[in-house]
C-alpha cells in the first residue's frame, strides 16, 4: 500500500498524532482556563487566552476533521475490508463524526437553550475520544504483533 494506504507512513501517523496533540491540547487548556477567568470580566488576560486557545482548538479541528475524512477513503476502508480493528475503528470514527456536529451546534446552536448541554457533551465526547485514540492504537498495533508472530501463520 502506498503511505496513506490501510497502514499509515510514519510521516502520516505524526501528521495526524500532532493535530490530535493540538486538539486536545487546546480543548483541555480551554476547559482548565474556563475554571480560572471570571467571565465577565474581559480585561482580565485569561479571558483573552480563553479565547485564542478556542480559535485554535478550531482551526485544528477543522484540519482534523479533513484528516478523517482523507484517512476514511484510504485508511479506514482499506481496513474494513480487510476485516481488520473494524469495532474500534467505527467507535473512533462515530466519536469523531459526534465531536464534529456537537462543535458545529456549539457555533450555530439550534436554541440557545441547548449551548450548556450540547457543551458538556462536547467536552464529555473530547475526554473520551482522548481515551479511545490511543486504544484504537494500541489494539491495532497488539493485532498486528499477534499476526505476524511466527506461531500464528496461516
Amino acid at each position: 500500500m502506498n503511505a496513506w494506504g490501510v497502514r499509515l507512513s510514519p510521516a502520516a501517523r505524526r501528521t495526524v498524532l500532532l493535530c490530535s496533540i493540538v486538539v486536545i491540547a487546546s480543548g483541555i487548556a480551554w476547559m482548565v482556563l474556563g475554571g480560572l477567568v471570571d467571565e465577565q470580566n474581559y480585561s482580565d488576560p485569561l479571558h483573552t487566552l480563553r479565547h485564542r486557545m478556542l480559535v485554535l482548538h478550531g482551526v485544528a479541528a477543522y484540519v482534523l476533521v479533513w484528516m478523517a475524512g482523507r484517512l476514511s477513503n484510504l485508511h479506514q476502508q482499506g481496513n474494513w475490508r480487510a476485516h481488520r480493528n473494524r469495532g474500534n475503528g467505527l467507535l473512533l470514527t462515530a466519536v469523531l463524526a459526534l465531536l464534529a456536529v456537537s462543535g458545529l451546534c456549539l457555533y450555530y446552536p439550534p436554541h440557545e437553550d441547548w449551548h450548556e448541554t450540547i457543551s458538556r457533551l462536547h467536552q464529555g465526547l473530547g475526554i473520551a475520544l482522548t481515551l479511545l485514540f490511543p486504544l484504537h492504537l494500541l489494539v491495532a498495533r497488539t493485532l498486528r504483533r499477534l499476526k505476524n508472530h511466527p506461531g500464528n501463520a496461516r
